[in-house]
């Protein structure tokens, strides 16, 4: 079993939104998974599930610290660390980036920039974050309405705009994620 925890103790960086995305992929991918919601807050599409047969976990988090946070570090295989492109964000960003550093488990991460756009100060926080965490995975999602979209329809933004840039990059981390995780299909026809 692999655990994918999304993380950070800023609310409104998309930890719901990565993981619900991841669990549409899973689904699409024929790949069987538990799916945690620890937030409690609302806005999952995804219910909470746990199967027998499943190889991987999808954990969304709180945007609060935590006291057993430490432990969900402990227990992932793969931590996904989202934030926007805003100086706002990286106060509680960098709190989760050392909480998971004083566990040992940097050589895990997976930052994502969620919202990326166009504007100046996009650029420059990428530029900024990309040279902070050289040599570490970034992988950017841009800011589309499609999610918004999608959402209203209880759906993938991969189905409903599957052509769209924000598609396009929710299929690139679904496939780092595989990638890093080793994880595979499940034919249920064999």
């Amino acid at each position: 079993m692999k655990n994918i925890l999304v993380i950070n103790r800023k609310g409104g960086c998309g930890k719901t939104l990565i993981s619900d995305e991841i669990a549409f992929a899973f689904d699409r991918m024929n790949i069987p998974y538990n799916f945690y919601d620890l937030d409690g807050q609302g806005g999952v599409i995804h219910s909470p599930n746990q199967i027998d047969n499943a190889v991987a976990s999808i954990i969304d988090t709180p945007g609060a610290l935590q006291s057993s946070m430490g432990d969900w570090i402990d227990d992932a295989d793969l931590i996904i660390i989202p934030t926007r492109p805003t100086p706002t964000d990286l106060p509680a960003t960098n709190t989760t980036i050392d909480l998971v550093r004083q566990h040992n488990a940097e050589d895990k991460i997976i930052y994502v920039v969620n919202g990326s756009n166009r504007f100046r100060a996009t650029s420059d926080f990428l530029d900024f974050f990309r040279e902070k965490h050289k040599g570490e995975i970034i992988h950017v999602i841009p800011q589309s309405e499609a999610f918004t979209q999608a959402k209203f329809r209880q759906q993938s933004v991969c189905e409903y705009s599957p052509k769209s840039p924000a598609a396009i990059s929710i299929d690139s981390l679904v496939a780092i994620i595989n990638k890093l995780l080793g994880l595979k299909s499940i034919n249920h026809d064999l």
